[in-house]
């Protein structure tokens, strides 16, 4: 029996998506300080808020929410802004 304590997709998703949010809150902390995490904190809102809107709008019940934003994070996000701080 395993020690590791089992993780939902979502759970598991979430925790990707955090670790991710922190990678590129270092590189936005290393490339534009206070001010370029603070851009990325924002923007992370912004995008997350219109992904739940699309998500609610195509009938996906509320409790997979967490769960879409976390796969956006990952998958969309994230990669995004890493080519955005690259171009800078």
């Amino acid at each position: 029996m395993s020690s590791t304590p089992y993780l939902s997709n979502s759970a598991a998703s979430e925790l990707q998506a955090w670790e991710a949010l922190k990678t590129l809150g270092d590189a936005a902390l290393a490339q534009g300080g206070l001010q370029g995490v603070l851009q990325m904190f924002v923007a992370t809102l912004t995008g997350a808020e219109e992904v739940a809107r699309v998500s609610e709008e195509a009938g996906h019940p509320d409790s997979m929410t967490p769960e879409v934003i976390a796969q956006w994070v990952t998958t969309d996000y994230v990669p995004g802004m890493q080519q955005a701080l690259k171009a800078i």
